[in-house]
This record gives C-alpha cells, sequence and structure tokens, in this order.
C-alpha cells in the first residue's frame, strides 16, 4: 500500500518552481512546510535544512557577485557610524581616566597634607615632653595614631582611583563591543537587502 503524502503548500510550491528548484525537491519542502502547523519535528527539520542551504547558496551567489555602489554606500556608512561610535568611547575613556588622575591626585596631595599635620603635631606634642612621662607616652600615641589614619585615608584614597580607572576600561570596553556589533548588523542589512534584490530580479 503506497505511503500518503502530507499536504501541499500550493504558494510554496509555485513560488519554489518559479524560482528555478527542481519539481521533487518543491514537492518536499511545500509539504513539510505544511506540517509544521501540525508541530511535526520531522517537518521542522526538513524546512530548516532547506532554508540553510538556500541561505548558504544566497551567501555564496553574491560572494561572488561584484560590490555595487549600493553595497558601498551601505559599507561606508557602516565604517563612518563605526568610527564615530569609537571616536565617541575613546573621548568617554579619556575624560574618565583624567577625572580618575585628577582623584588619585588629590589624594596624594591629602596624604602629604595629613602628614605634614601628623608631623606637626608630633612636634607639637614633642615639646611638653618636659611636663612628665606621662605627657610623652600621650605625644607618642597621637602622632602614631595620626600617621596610621593618614595612611589608611591615602590607602583608601587610592583604591576608589583605581576602582574608577577600572571601570573606565571597562565601559570602554563595552562601547567597542557595542559598535562591532552595530556593524556587523549593518553588514547583515545589507547582505539581506542585496539577497532580496537577487531573488526578485529573478522571479
Amino acid at each position: 500500500m503506497a505511503k500518503k503524502k502530507g499536504k501541499l503548500d500550493k504558494d510554496l510550491f509555485k513560488q519554489l518552481r518559479e524560482s528555478g528548484v527542481r519539481k521533487s525537491v518543491a514537492d518536499q519542502i511545500a509539504r513539510a512546510s505544511t506540517g509544521l502547523e501540525a508541530g511535526k519535528k520531522k517537518a521542522e527539520k526538513g524546512v530548516r535544512e532547506a532554508a540553510e542551504n538556500f541561505r548558504s547558496l544566497t551567501a555564496e551567489l553574491e560572494r561572488r557577485l561584484p560590490i555595487g555602489e549600493d553595497k558601498k554606500a551601505s559599507t561606508k556608512s557602516a565604517a563612518a557610524s563605526t568610527r564615530a561610535s569609537a571616536t565617541k568611547a575613546k573621548a568617554s575613556a579619556g575624560s574618565t581616566a583624567r577625572k580618575a588622575k585628577t582623584t588619585a591626585r588629590s589624594a596624594g596631595s591629602a596624604a602629604k597634607s595629613t602628614g605634614r599635620t601628623a608631623k606637626a603635631g608630633a612636634k607639637r606634642t614633642a615639646s611638653t615632653r618636659k611636663s612628665g612621662g606621662s605627657t610623652r607616652a600621650a605625644a607618642k600615641r597621637g602622632a602614631k595614631s595620626t600617621a596610621s589614619s593618614a595612611r589608611s585615608g591615602a590607602k583608601r584614597t587610592t583604591a576608589t582611583a583605581k576602582r574608577a580607572a577600572s571601570t573606565t576600561d571597562r565601559s570602554a570596553a563595552a562601547k567597542k563591543a557595542a559598535a562591532t556589533r552595530k556593524r556587523n548588523a549593518a553588514k547583515r542589512s545589507a547582505a539581506a537587502k542585496k539577497g532580496a534584490a537577487s531573488r526578485s530580479s529573478s522571479s
């Protein structure tokens, strides 16, 4: 007993035949397409394979074609957009880096100022040593505490500046990646338009 064939998508079959696809192949694809509505996995696999083959063939044909004016203009536009995005990202990164350097310099100045204050305080405290041993001990503790606070403040400020610089690098990398994705999207769009034009002219 002959195996019963599935329904045929007549519109798709006609379009495939007009595009030069062999009758047997067009028949298989058109019948598999009707199986998609029923959720058949085998039909979905067949249609996906056919679509992938057509995409590969289209890409190969476009690769062999000379670059037209439309594609050149699209490529130039995408390149200009990418360069503009890269320039903005670079300018933003430079601005953030300068701010980070300024913060680091401010931290260094603050540390030096605190150090000078600590030394001055130590000298003043030392001048009171004549009043007794307890005063000398208090002066030493005060000087050590002040110096420790100054070092801790300087370390925290330096760490903050480093984190800011690291954030700047990540931001620049993210913007560069976004610019690359935009350029690739522009290329794919141009290729898709070219393929649509080729198919339209063939039909």
